[in-house]
This record gives structure tokens, C-alpha cells and sequence, in this order.
């Protein structure tokens, strides 16, 4: 075996401690080499603190390797549903008080032990990591007693509806609900599904997960309680049906602070952007007060037709990596077939009931090459934004339009410093000589600085000689090279003497100091 035979005892313990991180079980293959890895691994504690059992396990080697556990800290993964779940738990019962994380995948009819242990304090007092995950859709409802679980501060639950009891859990800190959306089906009815009053039992939460936790098809008439207020949130994310998110929405009250992610999935065809709006059909009347992050947003980013499959997705909240420590906000809107080109109308019309206008300083929206807007009436889209410093466009067609607007109406967007274009492939008409503005009678709109984003074009263009150009002057402009109609950038053509010069380290939120990528007009 070389070298590693005469590798000291804590070298090879810490070699074991990594391939057991890489490979949770298939460490112990190292017990059958010989004898002295078999002694150094059965005597050192620390390699047997994450444990996991289920049927290929027996109960024997399960009590060995809790001892050999000695007295640190243990994080236990039970898969209990072909074994006797009451036999199982009381080998780990010697062990309990160590207990760090427990997870517990089991059947409804097992959820009897299950709740014994967790109303127990010797069982369950020091746990702060729970794993709950019934496997049936029958999702039973778990009493939970702070009093017994002092030290949770993690909730995760599938298919398993905890209802906490008149006291609150304080110290939890993430909670995660995973497919409870069949509890309406059962026998109980409905009305005992009470989601609302199991939020507010954690005051303390600062993140939220909820997956298909929504009772399907609610109203506003079916809840009888006041708005849920989680003051500590950092992060809530929200993946459930269209027609369940507004309800809910309404009902949860986020600080300014908090990260926002709603991805809402449509159950049975797209919306009707004519009847219910886009983005209205998913954010409550009442967003000023559940949801001030998104009033508060000073950049909105709206992707629209770049997924053929997915859902409509709200995102945002403080991205340093992006905008400094103002708040951003992606939209994306998803492919949905013929009403594609209505539902992106009405989008674009609903930006400024989203986001308070007077607050945004940047806007990108990003539209896909196949979507033509013939009567979209960008003036009235864009004169609200009066205070937007930068505006990125995507698509060709698209930045025509927009272009178009902002040539014919000096006084939209009058703060604009920056207009980036994501053209595609920019089409370039006259290789020298100048093309004429549209009208002989309204002056080419001055802009500070334009940057162009181009795909596969490598030589710098002649902006004058573009439709697009002849509506701009610009103070200098900078190329870009780019591989989708996104904008992920991942060169930059500049100008330098004549030369075309590629800078991979440069991207889109660079500073604006000109020195490494102007042409001046």
C-alpha cells in the first residue's frame, strides 16, 4: 500500500473524515482493508457522528455505531417505514440528548412514536436541525411543543402539516413546507388546514420556504385571519400555482428588507392578460403593506419569451453583486404561445404599477428576437420612469421601438446617462456615409454614453450607417460581445487606435470610466 501505511493516526483519521464527506456511506469500505484502518477507524468518535439507517441495516450494527459515537454531537437519518419505528427510536434514545440534527422518513401510521419522542424533552431537547418527510400523500398533522424542542431552529417538513401549540416558537429560523396542498382533500376538510396560524406560531423565522404548501384555490373570503406579520424575514421563496400565490401574498407581511422569490406555476393553461393582468394576477391591492420591497426597487430587470417552459418568476430584493446595495428585481416571463405578444404588452404596461416609478434609476427589459410588438405604445411605458439613470433593451426589434420613443419624445426618461442595446446582430446599412434622421424636423436624441451588445459581429460597427444610429448621438459608445439575447457577456470589443481589442475581465456593471472602451462621436 506505499506511503499511506505509514501515514500517523490523525493524518489518516482527517483522510477518512474527507472521503466520508465525499461519499456518506461508501466510506466504510475502508474497514475492509486491514486491520490497522479497521482500528483507527472504529476508534475515532468523530467519523461516527452522521449515522443513517434503514431496512439494509440492522438494529445490532445500528446500537454499534451509536457507541462509537462516544459523547459527541450526532446528526441521525432514519428511514423507519419497513421497520418497527417504536424499536428503532429506543436504540436511539440512550443517545438522544446528543442529538443535533434528526431526519425521519416514515409512514402515517408510525406517526404515533414519532410524536411520543418529539413531546419528550430528554428526546428532543437538543435538537436544532428537523427533518420530517411522511411518504404518502396522506399528510398527517404533528403536534410540535417548544417547550420540548428548546433548541430547534430548523423546520423542514414534507407532506407533513406541523401544528405548533399555543406557544411560540421563537428560536426556529428556517422553515421549509413541502406538499401539503392534499390536506384539503382530507377528512377533516379544509378548514382545519391553517396555514396562516402555523406561520405566525415563528415570529423569528428569517427564512421561508413553501412548495405546494398552499391550500389549492383560495380566497380572500375563506381567511378569517388578520395578515401574518414576519418582521425577522431575510428570504421567503414561494413556488406554488398561479391562482393560490395573490391570496397568500395578501396575507404575509415581509420587511423592506427581506428577499422576495414567487415562481408561479400555471395549473390548467396561461392567464388571460386581458382579464387578469400579468404580474397583477400573482401581487395582492394590498403590496404597499404585505410586500414594500417591490414599491421600494430602484432597478427591475424583465426578461420575457427566453423560457419555452417554465413559470412566471418574481425575484428581488438587495444584490451587491449587481447595483451596490440598491434593491433589484428580476421578472421573467415565460414562452406562453400565441398570447405571448398580449401578455408581454400588458406586462410592460403593468412596470410601473410594480415598482414605485419616482424610485427607479435603472431599467433593463430584455425581449426575446420572436416577439413583435406592433401597438405597443412605448411612450406610455417609459414616461413614468422620470428618474431612470441607465436603460438596457433587448432584441433588435424591440430597441428600434424604444429608440424610436425616445427620438420622438425628448422628454421621456430626461435623466438617461446610458442606453445599452442587446441587438443580436446589428444590421448596418451604410458602411460610411451617414443615414439621414427619420424626420428632417426633430434632432437626433443626445444620450451620454450607448453601448451596443452584439453576437457574433467582431468588428466595431458603423453606428451612423444604422436605423438605430441615425436617431442617437452619442457622447461615446462602447461594443460588446455576447453569445445570447440575454446579455451574458462575456467579452468586450473596444476601440483603441483604430484596433479592436477583446477584455474578458470586463462586464456589464462595470464603472463608467471611459479610458479602456470609448469612441468618441
Amino acid at each position: 500500500m506505499g506511503y499511506i501505511t505509514r501515514l500517523p493516526t490523525e493524518l489518516l483519521v482527517y483522510v477518512f473524515l474527507a472521503l466520508q464527506e465525499e461519499a456518506s456511506t461508501q466510506w466504510l469500505h475502508v474497514l475492509s482493508v486491514c486491520r490497522r484502518w479497521y482500528e483507527v477507524a472504529c476508534s475515532a468518535p468523530a467519523l461516527w457522528t452522521k449515522l443513517s439507517f434503514d431496512e439494509r441495516h440492522s438494529r445490532e450494527v445500528f446500537r454499534e455505531f451509536l457507541r462509537r459515537s462516544a459523547k459527541l454531537p450526532l446528526d441521525i437519518l432514519l428511514d423507519v417505514q419497513h421497520e418497527d419505528c417504536d424499536a428503532v427510536l429506543d436504540i436511539l434514545r440512550p443517545s438522544s440528548s446528543r442529538l443535533r440534527s434528526l431526519s425521519v422518513s416514515f409512514l402515517p401510521s408510525q406517526i404515533g412514536p414519532l410524536q411520543r419522542c418529539l413531546e419528550d424533552p430528554q428526546f428532543s431537547g437538543s435538537i436544532v436541525d428537523l427533518f420530517l418527510h411522511c411518504l404518502n400523500s396522506e399528510a398527517p398533522r404533528l403536534l410540535l411543543w417548544p417547550t420540548a424542542l428548546p433548541a430547534l431552529r430548523s423546520l423542514r417538513v414534507i407532506e407533513v402539516l406541523p401544528r405548533p401549540c399555543q406557544t411560540l416558537f421563537h428560536n426556529v429560523t428556517f422553515f421549509e413546507l413541502i406538499q401539503l396542498w392534499l390536506l384539503a382533500d382530507s377528512e377533516d376538510g379544509a378548514e382545519q388546514y391553517d396555514l396562516f396560524t402555523a406561520l405566525s406560531s415563528f415570529p423569528g423565522v428569517e427564512w421561508l420556504i413553501l412548495r405546494d404548501a398552499l391550500p389549492p384555490c383560495m380566497s380572500l373570503a375563506d381567511i378569517r385571519t388578520e395578515p401574518v406579520s414576519l418582521p425577522s424575514m431575510r428570504a421567503m421563496d414561494v413556488y406554488e400555482t398561479i391562482e393560490d400565490i395573490k391570496v397568500f401574498l395578501h396575507h404575509v407581511i415581509l420587511p423592506a428588507s427581506a428577499h422576495l422569490t414567487v415562481v408561479a406555476r400555471v395549473a390548467e393553461g396561461m392567464w388571460e392578460p386581458d382579464v387578469g393582468g400579468v404580474f397583477l394576477t400573482i401581487l395582492p391591492e394590498n403590496r404597499e403593506q404585505t410586500l414594500p420591497m417591490i414599491s421600494q426597487a430602484t432597478a427591475l430587470r424583465l426578461f420575457a419569451g427566453h423560457t419555452e417552459q417554465g413559470a412566471l418568476t418574481l425575484s428581488g430584493g438587495t444584490n451587491v453583486q449587481t447595483l451596490g446595495i440598491d434593491p433589484v428585481w428580476s421578472v421573467v416571463l415565460p414562452d406562453c404561445g400565441d398570447i405571448l405578444p398580449v401578455s408581454v404588452a400588458t406586462a410592460l404596461e403593468e412596470l410601473s404599477l410594480i415598482v414605485r416609478p419616482s424610485s427607479l434609476v435603472h431599467l433593463e427589459l430584455h425581449i426575446a428576437p420572436h416577439i413583435l410588438l406592433f401597438h405597443t405604445d412605448w411612450f406610455a411605458v417609459l414616461a413614468p420612469f422620470v428618474r431612470v439613470r441607465r436603460l438596457l433593451v433587448g432584441s433588435q426589434w424591440t430597441a428600434e421601438d424604444v429608440v424610436g420613443a425616445l427620438y420622438r419624445h425628448k422628454d421621456v426618461l430626461p435623466e438617461l446617462e446610458v442606453l445599452e442595446l442587446c441587438l443580436g446582430e446589428l444590421h448596418v446599412i451604410s458602411e460610411c456615409v451617414p443615414l439621414p434622421s427619420p424626420s428632417v424636423d426633430v434632432a437626433p436624441r443626445r444620450i451620454e454614453r450607448i453601448v451596443v451588445v452584439q453576437r457574433n459581429r467582431v468588428q466595431t460597427p458603423f453606428m451612423e450607417g444604422t436605423v438605430i444610429g441615425s436617431m442617437l448621438r452619442a457622447g461615446r459608445y462602447e461594443f460588446k460581445l455576447s453569445r445570447c439575447s440575454a446579455c451574458h457577456v462575456r467579452e468586450r470589443v473596444v476601440r483603441r487606435g483604430g484596433q479592436a481589442v477583446y477584455d474578458d475581465d470586463l462586464e456589464l456593471e462595470d464603472s463608467d470610466s471611459g479610458s479602456d472602451s470609448e469612441v468618441s462621436s
